[in-house]
């Protein structure tokens, strides 16, 4: 099978660089690179499928990857990481050797070390029960799972085209979308794998990116709740309602009593409370 390999960046020259040269040093080398580029002020790259976009948001980007791309398999990675040399034999090795449909890959800190251990998978301490059911084992054993990390993850690409690919509503922050095609994924039948042997090391670039098109954990909140109304019920979706906003509320009577950003934290549970609807 060929692959392809989609990376979005933005403002981020130094980082996409570094990892298009890990790419380079890969222990297999049938695969090709498309970098879509948001980038402000655009900087050529060498050394890949250089596709400048004026359009904001990760979703976009790597539909536009996607639709360009001349593999069987499609692997996602964001800018802001570093690979090992084999990181893409083992993102792919599940999808050609145990017919998988999509794999996700083990998001590590800088460091290589696993950010979850194995026993804190289904004691993950969270109100919010699509972040659970969605989130990414990242420990060190593989299974398998309901989760799609677009940043670390690989998936048939004409499995990709039949489940629609990312859905560009949730641009331009993105903030929740590769749960939603986690979802969509599994309520098509398809199972993922994570392959903990497949590590990602996220650097976490303070600047570029999406960091500067609205609050990420807000609209991650709010595309959450609009998964329930998509995929379970309105009912449960009104629940997961109340206990998001509770949850803003309660962080703002806390800045009250201890007089720390008063007016963000105001602004923050005004907003969620006009979005959340």
């Amino acid at each position: 099978m060929n692959i392809s390999v989609i990376i979005p960046t933005r403002n981020r020259i130094h980082y996409i660089n570094q990892l298009v040269e890990d790419l380079l040093h890969q222990d297999i080398s049938d695969f090709e690179i498309l970098v879509v580029d948001q980038s402000e002020n655009p900087i050529e790259i060498k050394n890949c499928k250089h596709i400048v976009l004026d359009s904001t948001g990760p979703c976009v980007s790597r539909n536009i990857g996607a639709k360009e791309a001349q593999g069987d398999i499609l692997v996602f990675l964001d800018d802001d990481a570093r690979i090992e040399p084999n990181f893409i034999r083992e993102i792919t090795h599940p999808i050609i050797h145990d017919k998988f449909a999509a794999v996700a890959g083990a998001n590590c800190d800088i460091n290589g070390n696993y950010l979850s251990n194995n026993n804190d998978y289904f004691n993950y301490k969270v109100d919010n029960f699509i972040k659970a059911l969605t989130r990414n084992p990242n420990s060190n054993t593989s299974r398998i799972c309901i989760s799609f990390p677009g940043c670390c993850s690989a998936i048939l690409k004409n499995v990709f085209d039949e489940i629609g690919g990312f859905d560009e509503q949730f641009d331009p922050t993105g903030a929740g979308e590769d749960r939603d095609l986690a979802l969509r994924l599994f309520n098509k039948g398809y199972m993922t794998w994570y392959n903990a042997n497949a590590k990602l090391y996220h650097i976490g670039a303070t600047t570029g990116g999406s960091r500067d098109v609205g609050s990420r954990t807000l609209m991650l909140d709010v595309h959450t709740y609009l998964m329930c109304k998509k995929y379970f019920s309105i009912e449960l979706a009104n629940t997961l309602r109340k206990t998001i906003l509770e949850s803003y509320r309660r962080s703002f009577f806390k800045s009250l009593i201890t007089l720390n950003l008063i007016r963000t934290k105001f602004k923050l549970y005004c907003k969620a409370k006009s979005l959340l609807k």
